[in-house]
């Protein structure tokens, strides 16, 4: 579901394998709510979006693709908020996209909407080697985590694990 620690998730996993001497991209997926650029002080004029609206080479998603030097991190941010997400991340060059920058580097993040509430991020799961799902203790309710958790199946996504995020108190 929205504001349950998705991307704070996706950003601190991705800076931990960093600290481990990981090469990591983080690719902003989530292209209702994109926050990654903002969270690093970055443009995001041209990211991902951009590049799956279109036919492009590799070198044009190298050319996408910044590098926080403070972190450590690479990230290709979510571009301009499109129109038709779910149909761009959909889609065969997502799917070229990811394979282009897995051979690039050790990990790559992908933060995604939330499952149940859009399409976009089962599509996505579709896509990847694992799936990290985040779950907001009191917040989602049993009945949300176990269709996300069928959603997720049902494309044959494998689930690697699960974050509860605590209230604070």
């Amino acid at each position: 579901m929205p504001s349950e620690g998705k991307t704070t998730t996706a950003v601190n996993t991705a800076l931990s394998l960093v600290q481990t001497g990981a090469r990591v991209l983080i690719i902003d997926a989530d292209m209702r709510r994109p926050r990654i650029h903002s969270i690093f002080n970055l443009s995001n004029d041209n990211g991902l979006s951009a590049l799956l609206s279109r036919e492009t080479v590799e070198s044009e998603i190298s050319s996408a693709i910044q590098h926080d030097e403070e972190s450590g991190l690479f990230i290709l941010t979510s571009g301009p908020v499109p129109p038709n997400p779910a149909e761009l991340l959909g889609s065969e060059q997502m799917v070229r996209l990811i394979a282009t920058t897995s051979s690039d580097f050790t990990h790559v993040i992908v933060d995604s909407p939330p499952v149940a509430a859009f399409t976009d991020g089962v599509l996505i799961a579709a896509m990847v080697d694992g799936v990290l799902l985040v779950v907001h203790s009191g917040k989602s309710s049993r009945k949300v985590v176990a269709r996300a958790r069928k959603l997720l199946r049902d494309v044959g996504a494998r689930i690697i694990g699960v974050v509860l995020i605590r209230q604070r108190l």
